[in-house]
Parts: C-alpha cells; sequence; structure tokens
C-alpha cells in the first residue's frame, strides 16, 4: 500500500515541478526594424501580451527611442515568459507621443506591426499581428509603411 502512495506523490511531485520550470522559461525577443526613412523625432514601440487593449493600451512594455538609425535599427525586449505577443511601431517624427493623421484621417507618420500587417483601412487585430516566443531567443523582422 505505502509503495503505491510513494509512487503517486513522487509522480505527482514530478509534474508539479515540470510545470513550474514550464512556467518559468523566459526569452529575449530581437526586432529588426526596416523601412525608417528618416532619424527625425522618436520611435514608439509597444509590446503587447494579449489582444486586451491591442493595439493602443494595456501594454506589457512601452518604450520611447529618442536615438536610432535609418533605415534600419535593432529593438531588444529581454526576459519575457514565453507566450504570445504582438508588436506595434511608430514613428514619431513630431513628438507628440501620438499618430499624426491628415485631415481625412490618414497617417501622416511611419508605422508598424509585428508579422508586417499590412494596412489598408485599419490598425490589425491581435490575432493578425500576434506571434509565439517559445525559445530562449527569436529574431523577427518588421517593416515599416508610410
Amino acid at each position: 500500500m505505502y509503495p503505491k502512495k510513494l509512487s503517486y506523490l513522487l509522480f505527482l511531485l514530478i509534474i508539479l515541478t515540470s510545470n513550474q520550470l514550464i512556467a518559468q522559461k523566459k526569452g529575449t525577443i530581437e526586432v529588426i526594424v526596416n523601412g525608417i526613412k528618416n532619424t527625425d523625432g522618436q520611435i514608439m514601440t509597444s509590446i503587447n501580451k494579449g489582444q486586451e487593449g491591442w493595439p493602443e493600451s494595456n501594454f506589457l512594455e512601452q518604450r520611447f527611442i529618442p536615438t536610432f538609425t535609418a533605415p534600419t535599427f535593432t529593438i531588444v525586449f529581454n526576459d519575457l515568459p514565453y507566450g504570445n505577443y504582438a508588436i506595434a511601431l511608430l514613428h514619431d517624427e513630431d513628438k507628440n507621443g501620438e499618430l499624426t493623421k491628415n485631415f481625412i484621417g490618414m497617417p501622416k507618420e511611419g508605422f508598424a506591426f509585428s508579422r508586417n500587417y499590412q494596412v489598408v483601412l485599419r490598425a490589425p487585430k491581435y490575432h493578425e499581428a500576434n506571434f509565439e516566443l517559445d525559445s530562449p531567443k527569436k529574431t523577427i523582422t518588421i517593416n515599416f509603411q508610410y
């Protein structure tokens, strides 16, 4: 009777330990950004882990990058738990902290989304821009649209 209980407890302990190890896995996302037309202003980046608020709010992290190179530069997000993410970028040339639009509502500044979603009439839904971080390092490329 005791060996059965002991093996059951040992099995349960192994399952719980392995689940904790999986939950603790973290990685780095390296984003290669292409297509920046100039070095005016700042680059705003946001990364979301879930569709709530995407792409305008509920950021896991938001950064303002005042110095960058054109036409290409790299952004690194470190120490992120494995999971599903989406990234949005804005070339905030006038440094007003938001996407500047013309009189009919078309963007006057560059923007980009993970999975290189091509904007026609609307920003992508989360499932159209998301990707999986499931390794110690993931490199993605994002191309700006102007």
